[in-house]
């Protein structure tokens, strides 16, 4: 094949164009931090990059749970240890009361006492947190009214924290403040020890009823830490996944400088190269005679 001068001009001109384009795209790469700006430069780039944000934004929905659930068993933890603090001073109201040495009025005024605290712990009851019943659970109707534990109240809470996977709370009102020792739940109970005091008699066979109130909600405490503590492990995986994808996602977008400046630096070569070795090739015109 007869190689002639046009020939050479033309395909000296496509071989420069195409390295001033990469060597453009390779600056613009540089220049943004990524590898490609649209869609079109690299589908099967963009497809990857989507499927990967898509991840993240359903890891942070995860996490968001995640910390949520923490939030309102860390909102129990606390709310449960004012009523432990509670049910100490009643226990301790009702030992003193169980003396042989108190007389009528001493037992009645211990009685208003035990009344006192008993409301306390109603409205322990229906602690409000960020708008919604602490021990109500996904019911959120008031557990305490009027002097009375709502026996309705049974639901208990649950986070999803990923695909499949959830950590549920069943602490809420009836376990807590529902628990019944001798047939009767926790308000009952008081409101029997603060019959028995009005009435002048001895309450000794109720302070281990009492001690059992006592220990049901140290164990309810118990739970509500070891659910906080699968919520907390969840959330860590959750980070972890997290950093995962994140590094997938820059590996597929985000420009590797290194690789981006030794690619420019080799296409500047050879864009120099090349226009030396076309001052060469080409062939003098009229023109050059005419300087």
């Amino acid at each position: 094949m007869r190689v002639t001068q046009l020939m050479v001009t033309r395909n000296f001109n496509q071989n420069l164009q195409r390295n001033n384009t990469a060597i453009d795209s390779l600056r613009q790469q540089i220049s943004s931090g990524v590898k490609y700006e649209k869609v079109s430069d690299n589908p099967m780039a963009a497809m990857k990059g989507l499927s990967h944000r898509s991840s993240m934004m359903q890891l942070e929905q995860y996490q968001n749970n995640a910390q949520d659930g923490i939030d309102w068993l860390t909102a129990v933890d606390d709310t449960l240890g004012n009523a432990t603090n509670v049910l100490q001073r009643i226990y301790e109201l009702t030992v003193k009361a169980s003396n042989d040495t108190n007389d009528e009025l001493d037992r009645k005024s211990i009685a208003v006492e035990i009344r006192s605290l008993k409301e306390q712990l109603g409205n322990i009851a229906n602690t409000n947190f960020m708008g919604k019943y602490l021990f109500s659970g996904i019911d959120q109707k008031q557990p305490y009214n009027n002097g009375k534990l709502d026996m309705g109240v049974q639901s208990g809470m649950s986070w999803e924290v990923g695909q499949g996977m959830s950590v549920s709370s069943n602490v809420n009102a009836q376990s807590v403040f529902g628990f019944q020792v001798n047939g009767k739940n926790l308000f009952e109970t008081l409101d029997q020890l603060s019959t028995t005091l009005e009435a002048n008699e001895n309450p000794n066979d109720l302070i281990g009823v009492i001690e059992k109130q006592m220990n049901n909600v140290l164990t309810q405490r118990t739970v509500a830490g070891a659910n906080q503590n699968l919520l907390e492990l969840a959330s860590n995986k959750i980070d972890q996944a997290t950093s995962l994808q994140e590094k997938m996602l820059s590996k597929v977008e985000d420009t590797d400088y290194a690789k981006s400046y030794i690619e420019l630096t080799a296409h500047e070569t050879a864009l120099k190269a090349s226009l030396s070795a076309g001052a060469r090739l080409m062939q003098p015109t009229l023109v050059d005679f005419l300087r």
